[in-house]
């Protein structure tokens, strides 16, 4: 054999114990129609509700991953995302989807928090810049309109705040 097959793009959704199962399999189904080997983990619930998807990356750095993935899924990997976390968090008052749509990239440490009613450059910026940020809690600011570290308020790299 000449040629090496190259890695395959390995990823875990852990999907609240609270919430139907039906939309975290769904949505695993879909990563897995784009290439993605995915495994499920229900997440215990502890001390209340928590109701948050996590997707953590375990093969694969964080822009690589949103734009080849999610662009298997729609025209444009911005797109793709936005469909897909949607797809996560419920629509409208039927809400039986989690709070919050997680990326963690186990290599960086990054995680980009997705919620409800992001707008459209919200993922653009996330796909654009997944691969430069540093780690820790990355949240959208509709103000700043640009990504900000949540741990130290710290802008991204959009952004020009000092430490």
């Amino acid at each position: 054999m000449t040629g090496r097959a190259s890695p395959r793009v390995k990823a875990d959704l852990c999907w609240p114990a609270t919430l139907p199962r039906e939309v975290g399999l769904s949505a695993a189904s879909a990563l897995e129609a784009a290439g993605v080997e995915v495994t499920c983990r229900v997440q215990p619930v502890r001390r209340g509700v928590e109701s948050a998807a996590e997707v953590l990356l375990t093969s694969s750095v964080l822009a690589p991953f949103l734009s080849t993935v999610f662009e298997r899924l729609a025209a444009d990997a911005c797109t793709g995302l936005r469909d897909w976390v949607q797809s996560l968090l419920g629509t409208g008052q039927e809400r039986a989807g989690a709070r919050a749509v997680v990326f963690e990239n186990e290599v960086t440490g990054a995680e980009f928090v997705f919620t409800a009613g992001l707008p459209a450059e919200a993922f653009r910026a996330a796909v654009e810049q997944g691969a430069e940020v540093e780690p820790g809690r990355w949240t959208w600011d509709a103000s700043g309109r640009e990504w900000v570290r949540f741990e130290s308020g710290r802008r991204s790299r959009a952004g020009q705040e000092e430490r």
